[in-house]
């Protein structure tokens, strides 16, 4: 078995967008974790500088205009640059679609500024992924969305319409031009190393390395092809300890033939070229 895998490193650089959005927080504490997230992806740029590996990074508007100095230094360096809301706001919770389509319109045109083209790519700061979204993405010129995990180690194509019955099987709808590629809870950090209230997820960088070394085990071992997408936040894995891991967990999966670093555009890309639809 020829082995081809692509490894995709995403970061969710939410900084204090995330707490007073969302969370609508006003807490110095959370708001301070935020904060964090600025040393954090200093220290993620110049890792992916040391180890030369191209990354997609999905940003917040919120974060690009407070954070401006740092959002240059990701795209400065050439990695790819997805949408992530303005201030982290679920497209389902707005019903209003003129308000969905300006807080749209307002973060892309905060990602063309900063790095000169708009985004290909994106990510649900939350809630789900619903029909008239993706109509007004694709509408937008979104190639791609990782929010969800059909297959976990293989793109596929997005559906429209379709329809949950109880009284017969599940109809399926038709399928799009929009790629998904895999995102999932057990291969982001949050859950793992985020502490909130009653929530507690401060689990040791060594288990979580053993997960995410065992998911890419299985890719390489047992399928031999795919693509392998981590989902991270500066603020989390920006840790000491987690750096250590995820610089460990770099040096492994480099230490495996046919193993390549990607952006998530290019991996849609060659999914489409290689799985036209139609």
């Amino acid at each position: 078995m020829t082995k081809r895998i692509s490894v995709c490193l995403s970061f969710d650089f939410d900084a204090i967008s995330l707490w007073v959005g969302p969370r609508k927080s006003r807490s110095p504490n959370l708001i301070a974790h935020g904060e964090f997230g600025e040393i954090g992806a200093q220290r993620l740029v110049r890792l992916l500088d040391d180890e030369q590996i191209p990354s997609t990074w999905f940003i917040p508007g919120h974060t690009i205009e407070t954070y401006p100095e740092i959002c240059q230094q990701v795209a400065n360096a050439g990695h790819e640059i997805g949408y992530h809301g303005y201030c982290h706001e679920a497209p389902s919770s707005k019903r209003d679609v003129v308000e969905e389509r300006t807080i749209l319109e307002r973060s892309i045109e905060c990602i063309d500024k900063l790095c000169g083209k708009t985004p290909v790519g994106h990510r649900l700061p939350g809630g789900n992924l619903g029909e008239r979204w993706v109509s007004m993405l694709m509408e937008h010129g979104i190639r791609y969305d990782s929010s969800l995990a059909p297959h976990d180690f293989e793109p596929t194509y997005f559906r429209r319409g379709d329809v949950p019955r109880t009284d017969g099987p599940y109809e399926f709808g038709e399928t799009i031009d929009l790629v998904i590629l895999p995102f999932d809870w057990n291969m982001d950090d949050w859950p793992y190393f985020t502490y909130e209230g009653n929530r507690q997820g401060l689990r040791s960088p060594d288990d979580v390395y053993g997960i995410w070394a065992a998911e890419f085990d299985y890719l390489y071992q047992k399928l031999g092809s795919g693509v392998y997408v981590l989902t991270m936040h500066p603020q989390c894995i920006g840790k000491g300890s987690r750096m250590l891991m995820l610089e460990r967990l770099i040096h492994y999966m480099k230490t495996h033939d046919n193993v390549e670093f990607k952006c998530l555009a290019t991996v849609t890309e060659e999914f489409r070229s290689a799985n036209p639809i139609g």
